[in-house]
């Protein structure tokens, strides 16, 4: 019984995500509330990106 080589197991990467530029171009029309919210929204989710 002859034994398998083994596969090299690559360096592990990250992909990276969607720019946030072609999301602004498809929100039209917003109320200042709306802008309020996605402002609070960016903001609380960029803090985990930036301590990263």
């Amino acid at each position: 019984m002859s034994k398998k080589r083994l596969r090299t197991i690559e360096a592990a990467f990250v992909a990276l995500g969607p720019s946030g530029v072609a999301i602004r171009d498809r929100l039209k029309h917003l109320t200042p509330e709306d802008e309020k919210v996605l402002r609070l929204v960016g903001e609380h989710l960029g803090r985990p990106a930036s301590r990263a």
